[in-house]
Protein backbone atom coordinates (compact mmCIF):
# COMPACT_ATOMS: atom_id res chain seq x y z
CA UNK A 1 0.00 0.00 0.00
CA UNK A 2 1.01 3.40 -0.57
CA UNK A 3 1.11 5.48 2.33
CA UNK A 4 2.97 8.44 1.62
CA UNK A 5 3.12 10.37 -1.86
CA UNK A 6 5.61 13.05 -2.74
CA UNK A 7 4.68 15.48 -6.18
CA UNK A 8 6.78 14.95 -9.11
CA UNK A 9 6.23 15.60 -12.56
CA UNK A 10 8.60 14.47 -15.44
CA UNK A 11 11.32 17.17 -17.00
CA UNK A 12 9.53 19.08 -19.84
CA UNK A 13 12.36 18.03 -21.97
CA UNK A 14 11.80 14.38 -21.88
CA UNK A 15 10.07 13.12 -24.94
CA UNK A 16 8.20 10.37 -25.97
CA UNK A 17 6.94 9.60 -29.06
CA UNK A 18 3.32 9.49 -29.18
CA UNK A 19 0.95 8.36 -32.16
CA UNK A 20 -2.21 9.34 -32.15
CA UNK A 21 -5.02 8.47 -34.52
CA UNK A 22 -6.84 11.28 -36.71
CA UNK A 23 -8.33 13.40 -34.15
CA UNK A 24 -6.91 16.86 -34.58
CA UNK A 25 -4.79 17.37 -31.57
CA UNK A 26 -5.11 21.13 -31.95
CA UNK A 27 -9.03 21.03 -31.41
CA UNK A 28 -8.53 18.25 -28.41
CA UNK A 29 -11.51 18.34 -26.05
CA UNK A 30 -10.25 18.20 -22.28
CA UNK A 31 -13.31 15.47 -21.92
CA UNK A 32 -12.10 13.09 -24.08
CA UNK A 33 -10.70 10.81 -22.47
CA UNK A 34 -13.69 10.93 -19.53
CA UNK A 35 -16.11 10.93 -22.48
CA UNK A 36 -14.79 6.89 -23.48
CA UNK A 37 -16.37 4.58 -21.46
CA UNK A 38 -13.31 2.25 -22.29
CA UNK A 39 -11.10 4.26 -20.32
CA UNK A 40 -13.29 4.97 -17.74
CA UNK A 41 -14.89 1.91 -17.04
CA UNK A 42 -12.47 1.59 -13.57
CA UNK A 43 -13.98 4.67 -12.16
CA UNK A 44 -17.50 4.95 -10.69
CA UNK A 45 -20.08 7.61 -12.40
CA UNK A 46 -19.96 10.14 -9.48
CA UNK A 47 -16.11 9.99 -9.54
CA UNK A 48 -16.43 10.87 -13.46
CA UNK A 49 -18.92 13.35 -12.89
CA UNK A 50 -16.99 15.12 -9.72
CA UNK A 51 -13.88 15.37 -12.18
CA UNK A 52 -16.25 17.13 -15.18
CA UNK A 53 -17.76 19.66 -12.92
CA UNK A 54 -14.05 20.80 -11.86
CA UNK A 55 -12.95 21.00 -15.45
CA UNK A 56 -14.00 24.87 -15.17
CA UNK A 57 -10.98 25.73 -12.97
CA UNK A 58 -8.57 24.04 -15.81
CA UNK A 59 -10.52 26.76 -18.17
CA UNK A 60 -10.26 29.42 -16.26
CA UNK A 61 -6.66 28.65 -15.11
CA UNK A 62 -5.78 28.38 -19.06
CA UNK A 63 -7.60 31.69 -19.37
CA UNK A 64 -5.49 33.45 -16.39
CA UNK A 65 -2.36 31.97 -18.09
CA UNK A 66 -2.93 33.17 -21.30
CA UNK A 67 -3.63 36.53 -20.17
CA UNK A 68 -0.56 36.68 -18.13
CA UNK A 69 1.69 35.66 -20.72
CA UNK A 70 -0.05 37.08 -24.22
CA UNK A 71 0.22 33.94 -25.60
CA UNK A 72 -1.88 30.56 -26.56
CA UNK A 73 -2.07 27.68 -24.09
CA UNK A 74 -1.19 24.56 -25.89
CA UNK A 75 -4.45 21.60 -26.03
CA UNK A 76 -4.57 19.82 -23.15
CA UNK A 77 -7.16 17.50 -21.87
CA UNK A 78 -7.40 15.44 -18.16
CA UNK A 79 -6.45 11.75 -18.30
CA UNK A 80 -8.47 9.31 -15.85
CA UNK A 81 -5.15 7.72 -14.31
CA UNK A 82 -2.63 8.40 -11.95
CA UNK A 83 0.72 8.21 -13.26
CA UNK A 84 3.49 7.56 -10.12
CA UNK A 85 7.32 7.57 -10.43
CA UNK A 86 9.43 4.96 -8.14
CA UNK A 87 13.02 4.97 -7.54
CA UNK A 88 15.03 1.40 -7.32
CA UNK A 89 17.38 3.51 -5.59
CA UNK A 90 15.12 5.80 -3.71
CA UNK A 91 13.58 2.67 -1.44
CA UNK A 92 10.03 3.98 -1.17
CA UNK A 93 9.87 6.93 -2.91
CA UNK A 94 6.70 7.38 -4.93
CA UNK A 95 6.18 10.52 -7.01
CA UNK A 96 2.72 11.63 -8.08
CA UNK A 97 2.88 13.04 -12.10
CA UNK A 98 -0.02 15.13 -11.46
CA UNK A 99 0.29 16.74 -14.91
CA UNK A 100 3.27 16.23 -17.53
CA UNK A 101 3.84 17.85 -21.56
CA UNK A 102 3.73 15.56 -24.32
CA UNK A 103 5.23 16.09 -27.83
CA UNK A 104 3.06 14.14 -29.92
CA UNK A 105 3.85 13.35 -33.38
CA UNK A 106 1.29 13.58 -36.37
CA UNK A 107 2.46 12.18 -39.99
CA UNK A 108 0.87 15.30 -41.46
CA UNK A 109 1.49 17.76 -38.96
CA UNK A 110 4.79 17.28 -37.33
CA UNK A 111 5.18 17.76 -33.68
CA UNK A 112 2.01 19.15 -31.68
CA UNK A 113 2.84 19.38 -27.85
CA UNK A 114 -0.03 18.84 -25.35
CA UNK A 115 -0.29 19.09 -21.94
CA UNK A 116 -1.70 16.19 -20.02
CA UNK A 117 -3.61 16.83 -16.67
CA UNK A 118 -4.00 13.80 -13.80
CA UNK A 119 -7.60 13.30 -13.04
CA UNK A 120 -6.55 13.33 -9.31
CA UNK A 121 -5.15 16.93 -9.73
CA UNK A 122 -8.40 18.16 -11.57
CA UNK A 123 -10.69 15.92 -8.74
CA UNK A 124 -9.12 16.96 -5.50
CA UNK A 125 -6.49 20.12 -6.32
CA UNK A 126 -7.74 23.47 -4.85
CA UNK A 127 -8.13 26.27 -7.32
CA UNK A 128 -4.81 27.50 -6.79
CA UNK A 129 -3.04 24.39 -6.93
CA UNK A 130 -4.69 24.05 -10.24
CA UNK A 131 -3.69 27.14 -11.57
CA UNK A 132 -0.04 27.03 -10.76
CA UNK A 133 0.43 23.46 -12.33
CA UNK A 134 -0.70 24.77 -15.47
CA UNK A 135 1.45 27.87 -15.70
CA UNK A 136 4.22 25.69 -14.59
CA UNK A 137 3.21 23.27 -17.64
CA UNK A 138 3.01 26.00 -19.76
CA UNK A 139 6.44 27.05 -18.72
CA UNK A 140 7.51 23.03 -20.13
CA UNK A 141 5.98 24.14 -23.04
CA UNK A 142 7.59 27.42 -24.03
CA UNK A 143 11.03 25.72 -23.27
CA UNK A 144 10.17 22.14 -25.32
CA UNK A 145 9.48 25.04 -28.37
CA UNK A 146 12.71 26.42 -27.57
CA UNK A 147 14.34 23.50 -27.81
CA UNK A 148 12.51 22.21 -30.88
CA UNK A 149 13.12 25.70 -32.43
CA UNK A 150 16.64 26.00 -31.73
CA UNK A 151 17.13 22.10 -32.60
CA UNK A 152 18.55 22.04 -28.93
CA UNK A 153 17.65 18.19 -29.37
CA UNK A 154 20.61 16.64 -27.49
CA UNK A 155 18.78 14.17 -24.72
CA UNK A 156 19.54 15.58 -21.31
CA UNK A 157 20.73 12.84 -18.89
CA UNK A 158 18.64 10.73 -17.46
CA UNK A 159 17.98 10.78 -13.95
CA UNK A 160 17.36 7.96 -11.90
CA UNK A 161 16.08 9.04 -8.35
CA UNK A 162 13.40 11.70 -7.69
CA UNK A 163 14.88 13.79 -6.53
CA UNK A 164 17.45 14.59 -9.33
CA UNK A 165 14.29 14.64 -11.47
CA UNK A 166 13.14 17.69 -9.20
CA UNK A 167 16.37 19.17 -9.48
CA UNK A 168 16.49 19.00 -13.58
CA UNK A 169 13.08 20.10 -13.74
CA UNK A 170 13.85 23.06 -11.97
CA UNK A 171 16.57 24.25 -13.14
CA UNK A 172 15.63 23.62 -16.74
CA UNK A 173 13.00 26.86 -17.11
CA UNK A 174 12.90 30.44 -17.75
CA UNK A 175 12.20 32.60 -14.81
CA UNK A 176 8.44 33.06 -14.22
CA UNK A 177 8.81 36.57 -14.19
CA UNK A 178 10.17 36.88 -17.34
CA UNK A 179 6.81 35.02 -18.80
CA UNK A 180 3.86 36.19 -16.90
CA UNK A 181 2.93 39.77 -15.87
CA UNK A 182 0.46 38.34 -13.32
CA UNK A 183 2.28 39.07 -10.01
CA UNK A 184 -0.05 37.29 -8.24
CA UNK A 185 0.53 33.94 -10.59
CA UNK A 186 4.24 33.81 -10.17
CA UNK A 187 4.01 34.20 -6.37
CA UNK A 188 1.90 31.49 -6.66
CA UNK A 189 3.98 29.36 -9.07
CA UNK A 190 7.16 30.01 -6.99
CA UNK A 191 4.72 29.07 -3.49
CA UNK A 192 4.07 26.07 -4.82
CA UNK A 193 6.82 24.33 -7.23
CA UNK A 194 9.62 25.02 -4.46
CA UNK A 195 10.93 21.80 -5.15
CA UNK A 196 8.59 19.79 -7.24
CA UNK A 197 5.01 20.54 -6.22
CA UNK A 198 4.56 21.15 -2.65
CA UNK A 199 0.54 19.97 -1.66
CA UNK A 200 0.84 18.27 1.17
CA UNK A 201 -3.40 18.27 0.79
CA UNK A 202 -3.75 17.31 -2.20
CA UNK A 203 -1.29 14.13 -1.80
CA UNK A 204 -3.20 13.12 0.86
CA UNK A 205 -6.38 13.27 -0.99
CA UNK A 206 -4.57 11.74 -4.06
CA UNK A 207 -3.99 8.50 -1.66
CA UNK A 208 -7.38 8.45 0.27
CA UNK A 209 -8.88 8.97 -2.72
CA UNK A 210 -8.08 7.45 -5.18
CA UNK A 211 -5.39 5.26 -4.88
CA UNK A 212 -6.54 3.05 -2.22
CA UNK A 213 -9.96 3.01 -3.42
CA UNK A 214 -8.37 0.90 -6.27
CA UNK A 215 -8.91 3.71 -9.15
CA UNK A 216 -6.16 3.97 -11.98
CA UNK A 217 -2.62 3.90 -11.28
CA UNK A 218 0.18 3.15 -13.49
CA UNK A 219 4.16 3.40 -12.28
CA UNK A 220 7.08 4.60 -14.09
CA UNK A 221 10.51 4.63 -13.18
CA UNK A 222 12.06 8.25 -13.30
CA UNK A 223 14.22 7.92 -16.18
CA UNK A 224 11.30 6.00 -18.43
CA UNK A 225 11.02 9.08 -21.08
CA UNK A 226 13.43 9.39 -23.32
CA UNK A 227 13.73 11.54 -26.58
CA UNK A 228 11.97 9.88 -29.84
CA UNK A 229 11.10 12.83 -31.80
CA UNK A 230 12.27 12.37 -35.25
CA UNK A 231 13.74 15.50 -36.76
CA UNK A 232 11.98 15.36 -39.69
CA UNK A 233 8.52 16.08 -37.56
CA UNK A 234 10.19 18.94 -36.18
CA UNK A 235 10.40 20.53 -39.31
CA UNK A 236 7.44 20.12 -40.66
CA UNK A 237 5.88 21.74 -37.35
CA UNK A 238 4.45 25.46 -37.66
CA UNK A 239 5.18 26.27 -34.31
CA UNK A 240 3.16 29.74 -32.72
CA UNK A 241 4.88 32.80 -34.44
CA UNK A 242 3.91 34.70 -31.45
CA UNK A 243 6.07 32.53 -29.34
CA UNK A 244 8.79 32.25 -31.35
CA UNK A 245 9.12 35.73 -31.13
CA UNK A 246 8.24 35.82 -27.01
CA UNK A 247 11.36 32.84 -27.04
CA UNK A 248 13.68 35.39 -28.41
CA UNK A 249 13.19 38.14 -25.94
CA UNK A 250 13.63 35.66 -23.69
CA UNK A 251 16.83 34.28 -24.97
CA UNK A 252 18.02 37.87 -24.33
CA UNK A 253 16.75 38.28 -20.79
CA UNK A 254 18.56 34.66 -19.88
CA UNK A 255 21.46 36.35 -21.77
CA UNK A 256 21.30 39.31 -19.36
CA UNK A 257 20.75 37.97 -16.31
CA UNK A 258 23.74 35.70 -17.01
CA UNK A 259 26.12 38.44 -17.86
CA UNK A 260 24.98 40.08 -14.44
CA UNK A 261 26.12 36.76 -12.25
Amino acid sequence: MIDQLTCWRDGGNSFTEVSTDSRDVGALNPHIKLDDPETTAALPKSMVKKIKSRVKYVKEGVSRVEEASGLTYPPYYVEPTLLVATSGVEVEQVGALYARVIPVVEPAAGVQIVVQLSAPLVAFGLKGTIEAVLAHEFMHYVELVRKFTSFDLLSDEAAGTLHESLYADYERLYNPKWLYSDKGLVKLIEKKFGDGLVDDKLNQSTVKKWIEKGYPVFKIPPDANVVRIPVASILRTNFDPLLKGRLKELEKISSASANVK
